[in-house]
């Protein structure tokens, strides 16, 4: 894939993700795993795939994990910049293009793709944006997709169309949608359009402009959507392009951006595929693909293991259980004629005999017995 130099990656990976507590109390939101991967080196490796080597990470809540593993991507130059104070994803932006510019010996001018790190898209989506950027000589191109679903206005920027575009060439390279209003998580009667932003961006130096007057908002940050309204009041050309085929409900969502604890397990079966079984001990269980088992673990008798289930190393699942939907962490020990489908098993845990759960995320608390966090 060509390089493009001329384009720097902004990672904000800042933040606390409270809603993926106590998953987030342990680690930052960028270092869970999907599928064996954390999301922060499947971003990276996807704009790798794309041609883009050059970014620039946003830290802050525990950084130094997050260092550790941004540091493992090779070939790629990346910077860190650290977000002492969480006011926003404008002020962040901000903090990256300072960062950018102190590295910088010339007075080269870049782009900026813009991506939260709580969502993952393929090089394939990637670069619908940047041909969309190119081909239409845009200020800046926003990634959409597609609901009815009043329910995802909770928590995703609408989009107003401009009524001079095609509908009909929302996924179009060349022309994609023309952008003229946005507001965020709108109530009801507020909803522009049946488009939604999702935090993935396509920017130039002129947008960046628009940041410098964003004022604080009443959450006291300052908002990039304010900055998006400013280039648009401006009369930048602000196109969007639909990324995400399929149409989008409240409960798919989660495949593509995770917000809450259940989304990990459907954005962990949206990279699922095959059998992947690594060093098993025990007899041979019935598996239904997809299914990734790590090694040194041990199956005993009758077990049911899939769809979509995940089992980490050196874990023990015990007789006759059944498993589906299911993602278990490290040194988890199953008992016997257990049954679980849609949960997620922390590290260390001891489920006993004829134990069932569903829908729920299962630890322990701090005198060591089970604490379920229902979904």
């Amino acid at each position: 894939m060509e390089l493009k130099p001329n384009f720097y990656v902004i990672i904000l990976a800042a933040g606390f993700a409270t809603r993926l507590r106590p998953i987030s109390n342990k680690i930052p939101k960028p270092l869970i795993e999907i599928n064996g991967k954390t999301i922060i080196f499947r971003i990276i490796s996807n704009f790798k795939e794309a041609g883009f080597n050059k970014f620039c990470v946003i830290v802050g809540y525990k950084k130094e994990l997050l260092i550790k593993e941004i540091l493992k991507n090779k070939k790629v130059e990346i910077l860190i910049a650290e977000q002492k104070e969480i006011s926003g994803m404008a002020n962040a932006i901000e903090v990256a293009i300072k960062r950018i510019n102190q590295n910088q010996s010339n007075e080269e001018i870049y782009n900026y793709f813009i991506t939260a790190a709580d969502i993952i898209f393929t090089k394939e989506e990637l670069l619908k944006m940047y041909n969309l950027f190119e081909n239409s000589h845009a200020d800046m191109i926003l990634s959409l997709m597609k609901s009815n679903d009043i329910d995802i206005a909770r928590g995703h920027g609408n989009v107003k169309i401009a009524e001079s575009s095609d509908l009909a060439m929302d996924l179009d390279c060349n022309q994609g949608l023309q952008i003229i209003d946005i507001i965020e998580k709108p109530k009801v009667h507020q909803i522009l359009s049946d488009y939604y932003s999702l935090p993935l961006y396509l920017v130039n130096q002129k947008i960046i402009k628009c940041l410098k007057t964003v004022r604080v908002s009443e959450r006291g940050e300052k908002e990039f959507q304010d900055g998006i309204k400013n280039a648009i009041a401006q009369g930048e050309n602000i196109r969007g392009i639909r990324i995400i085929k399929n149409s989008i409900t409240i409960s798919n969502i989660g495949k593509f951006h995770l917000t809450n604890l259940e989304d990990i397990i459907k954005m962990n079966n949206r990279f699922l595929n095959g059998s992947n079984l690594g060093n098993i001990e025990g007899s041979i269980a019935k598996y239904v693909e997809p299914i990734n088992i790590k090694n040194d673990t041990k199956i005993e008798n009758n077990v049911l293991l899939g769809p979509y289930t995940t089992i980490g190393k050196s874990c023990t699942i015990g007789d006759s259980s059944k498993i589906s939907n299911t993602i278990i962490y490290d040194r988890v020990k199953v008992g016997k004629f257990c049954e679980l489908d849609w949960c997620m098993i922390d590290e260390n845990v001891e489920l006993p005999e004829n134990f069932r759960a569903k829908e729920c995320f299962i630890t322990r608390n701090n005198e060591k017995d089970l604490e379920i966090i229902n979904f």
